[in-house]
């Protein structure tokens, strides 16, 4: 596959089988693997960085919302998307306001007391828009 249509419509496919709560844990997280390789396909064939971004943390956030910790590491997550948003040229506003409904609910299970409340500011910025 090289377009990114083809890697797009195998993101979407794959993440509909996540979002299923009919399916196991297992069998979603192999959905979730397919759903964030096919988002990496995408970019390299020219779906922007941005969004491509943006959808894997949602995904990622819906891991762990649905599957629990096991699946996704809230710290690892909400420090990969600090680090990607507070980058110099990172994800726009409007991804932004995406990826942040997603992260809501994760932030109050992550961990780390110092990572945490930098997650909430950032929430706090991205719901007040100072973004």
């Amino acid at each position: 596959m090289s377009d990114a249509n083809d890697w797009e419509w195998v993101r979407v496919l794959a993440q509909g089988r996540v979002y299923d709560e009919e399916r196991s844990a297992a069998n979603r997280l192999a959905w979730a693997a397919v759903a964030l390789a096919a988002s990496h396909g995408g970019e390299r064939s020219g779906v922007p960085r941005s969004r491509a971004v943006a959808d894997r943390f949602a995904l990622r956030a819906r891991l762990v919302r649905s599957l629990g910790a096991w699946a996704a590491d809230p710290d690892v997550l909400t420090a990969d998307v600090l680090a990607e948003v507070l980058a110099e040229g990172g994800i726009p506003g409007r991804y932004q306001k995406l990826v942040a409904r997603a992260m809501e609910p994760v932030v109050p299970q992550v961990r780390n007391g110092a990572l945490r409340e930098r997650a909430e500011r950032w929430l706090a910025g991205v719901g007040s828009g100072s973004i």
